[in-house]
Parts: C-alpha cells; structure tokens; sequence
C-alpha cells in the first residue's frame, strides 16, 4: 500500500509538473503570436550574444518604440530552442545581428547567421544587416572576427561607433532594411527626420539646378522619358516639376525603391518598374512598354550617377542607344574626382576625397571623364559636354549647406562605412583624423572662406 501511494503521488507531481511546463511553453508561444505583426511574422529577427544583452536590448526597445516588431531572447539562443529560432528567421522580414568579438565567436549566433543567408538565396526581398557594437571603430582584421570574415563585404554592415546616438542608429537600420514607419516617423526616434528631409531636399535642388536648364530647353510635350537608374523617383520628379511631356518610365533594380517611386509619384502618367538594367528582361520590358504606349522610342533618356557603379557601362549604352528615338536625347550625369577644385586646400580636404576612393560603394571616382569614349564605343555619332563642374560661390545659406553635405557631412561617411574598405585599416585612421578637423573646416567654409567646386559633368548624346 504504501508503494502504491507512493507512486500515486509521483504521478500527480509528474502531472502538475507536466501542466506547469506545458502552461509556461503556451503562455510563451501566446506571447510570441501576439506580438507578431499584420502579416503573421516578424519585422525583424534579431541575433546577438548574451555578452551584448544590455547594448542590444536597449536598441530593440527603440526599434519596438517605432512599431517596429522584434523577435527577441534575453538571452543567447540555445540547442532546445533550435526549431523556434529557425522559424523566427524565415517568418522575419530582415535579419539583424549585432555584431562584438562574444558574438562573433557565438556558435549560435553563426548557425543563425549560416540560416539567415540560405534563407536569402530563396527569398531575394529577404534583408540582413551586420552591425559592429561598441564605442570605438572595429578593426575587422581582428583574430576576433575570423570566424565572420567570410560574409565581411557580401553583407551590409553598418558601425555603431560612427553614430552619435542610439536613435541615430536604429533610423539607419530602418533605412537600410527597408522598415516603414508611417506615421510614427514623426512620433519617436525620427524626431529629426523633418530636418534631414530638408536637407536633402536641398541637395537634390542643387544637382536639379546643375541641369535644369537642358530639361527646359530640349524637353517637348509630346515626348517619352525613360529615366535609368530611377532609385525612389524623387530626382527626376524634380527635374520633370512644371514641364510638359507625354509619358515617364522610370526603372531601377531596387524594389523597395522602385515601390516608393511608384507610390510617391506614380500615375497614369508616370510609372516605375523594378529590373535589371543589364539583365534579360530589360530590353523586353522596354519593348512592351513603348508598345503600350503606341511609340518606336524614347525622346529623352536620363542617366544619373549610374555609369560610375557598372562593371559594363557601355553594353548599358549601347542598349539604350537601340530605344533612343533618331531625333531623341541621351543625358547623362555622373561624377569625376579630378574635376573637384578647393580653395584654399587642405590635408582635409584631401582625406576626405582619398576616403571615398576607398569605398567599394563609392564606384568609380574618375567615371565621367570616361564617358564620351564609353558613348563612342557604343555607337553614338553626336557628343558633347554640356557642363563640368558644381560651385558654392552665389549658394544661399541653405544650398551652401547642402552642397557641403553631398561630400563632406561626417554623418555621409556612414554610407561608405556600410560595405568594407578596400584598405579597412588605413582608412579607418584617416577617417579618424578627418573628423578631427571637421568642426574646424566647416565654420571656415560657413563663413565664407573656402571655394569647393565638385566634378558633376553632364553630358548630351544623339544618335
């Protein structure tokens, strides 16, 4: 009797035991699906090492102020929870891992990472984002980082240390993950965000000015304009605003972008579409769309700073050259560092220009000089430069200010810093020293008394 009673104890603390555990795994997985967002998943998936619990927490709670929804331990992940990290990855839109040498050594943390980038190659809109935590620049060399040296440069990285605060950070994510904020934009962390609107604004005036008198001229009503390398359709909205013209197609390989073109400026007038300009369906996509539209080809085709990031500029020229109409114009603008001009110069100055030639993002720094032969090579009869150069002297205090950002704003350098130097450690010490100077420079150029001339060239093509 009394092993009987004994066993009809055992069992009953094995069931209450049992229900306890099976209350706490539901209560956990009911509190996993509430914080799930319309769509049934995640908008982030986020993975650290437990060393980093603090930093990462803190950044999340910023990300979930914005409406942001993270899927997210307190802790590292760990071998029993193998299968509810999996799912947490593919039903996340983007993937974020912080990364610090703990995380970069973390077992885990590279079988989530390992995970995150098959996922990828099945699912291309599928974002992830390193970032490097931690108070100073990583040096990527580091023994520490060799266990994550492989996806250094085939991944977009950004480095904490370059911001100067936690929201600035986390808006970066935002924007490189391609994260949606709506109206809460002007409600939490982006409380600056009307400012940086401005700015670029203004920046965009600038190049708008640099060619708008070419788009006045040559720009008839009845014309089709095909615009290469469209990003999110705020650029040549601007230079299209008040003028007369038939139709616009805008492309790009972006899709995010491309969906914020249409969505901003989209019409039965104007359209984007997401392609590769160098890829197959590229040449049928313009042939359906001219068909649609009844015409043989474009009037006016528009390429900005595009050339200077194709390993095959010419093959792009080339095919445009076959849609561009007999009377039709090709314009394209992009960038030559040999044609920037600082008075007085300084070490400054030239830091700042041997920085972005460091940058794989950054393209070809000695593009536009290149084009009339890439324009000859592909076949066009008539060349010629229409305008070299972008100065501030006559500016407003405004455009001075904008100019000055389009090269030299401390916080642009994040743009380079998000891919990896050519020469990580070199750079990073010449990035050191130029902010160093920074504050110095720029009160001198606000007051007046430095002469910046940036080598923007536009050129005109015809047939």
């Amino acid at each position: 009797m009394k092993f009987d009673s004994f066993c009809k104890v055992l069992a009953f603390v094995f069931c209450v035991c049992y229900n306890i555990s099976v209350e706490k795994s539901a209560l956990r997985e009911g509190a996993m699906n509430d914080r799930r967002n319309a769509t049934g998943g995640f908008d982030f998936f986020i993975s650290f090492s437990n060393e980093d619990v603090e930093v990462v927490t803190s950044l999340v709670q910023k990300m979930e102020a914005c409406g942001a929804v993270c899927w997210f331990q307190g802790k590292d992940s760990r071998a029993e929870f193998a299968e509810a990290i999996m799912e947490g990855i593919e039903s996340a839109k983007a993937f974020v891992v912080f990364v610090s040498p703990a995380s970069a050594n973390s077992y885990f943390v590279m079988n989530e990472i390992n995970h995150a980038v098959a996922w990828k190659l099945k699912n291309e809109n599928y974002s992830i984002l390193l970032v490097f935590i931690g108070k100073e620049a990583p040096d990527l060399s580091d023994p520490a980082y060799k266990k994550i040296n492989f996806y250094l440069g085939r991944l977009n990285m950004l480095f904490a240390s370059q911001f100067e605060s936690e929201e600035e950070l986390v808006c970066k994510i935002f924007d490189q993950t391609g994260f949606e904020t709506g109206d809460r934009l002007h409600q939490s962390l982006y409380h600056s965000s009307e400012i940086e609107t401005k700015r670029l604004r203004a920046q965009n005036e600038i190049l708008h000015n640099f060619s708008k008198e070419f788009f006045e001229k040559m720009l008839r009503p009845e014309d089709i304009v095909l615009d290469v390398g469209c990003a999110d359709g705020d650029n040549i909205a601007l230079r299209l605003s008040g003028l007369q013209y038939r139709f616009l197609l805008g492309v790009d390989i972006e899709k995010k972008q491309v969906e914020r073109a249409n969505r901003n400026h989209g019409s039965e007038k104007d359209k984007f579409i997401t392609c590769d300009i160098l890829g197959e369906e590229f040449e049928s996509i313009l042939l359906d769309y001219l068909k649609e539209k009844g015409a043989s080809g474009f009037d006016l085709i528009h390429i900005s700073a595009v050339l200077m990031h194709l390993t095959e500029p010419v093959r792009l020229l080339a095919r445009l050259r076959r849609f561009l109409n007999n009377t039709g114009y090709l314009f394209i603008q992009d960038e030559d560092d040999g044609a920037n001009l600082v008075y007085p110069n300084s070490k400054f100055f030239d830091l700042a220009f041997r920085i972005w030639a460091d940058s794989k993002e950054s393209g070809d720094r000695h593009c536009a000089r290149k084009i009339p032969s890439y324009l000859k090579e592909a076949g066009y009869s008539s060349v010629s430069l229409a305008k070299c150069g972008v100065s501030n002297p006559g500016m407003d205090a405004g455009e001075s200010s904008a100019f000055w950002d389009i090269y030299f704003n401390h916080y642009l350098w994040l743009g380079a810093e998000e891919n990896v130097f050519y020469n990580p450690s070199r750079t990073n010490k010449m990035l050191e020293e130029y902010r160093a100077e920074y504050e110095k420079y720029k009160a001198e150029y606000d007051a007046g008394n430095i002469f910046i001339q940036l080598g923007f060239l536009f050129f005109i093509a015809q047939k």
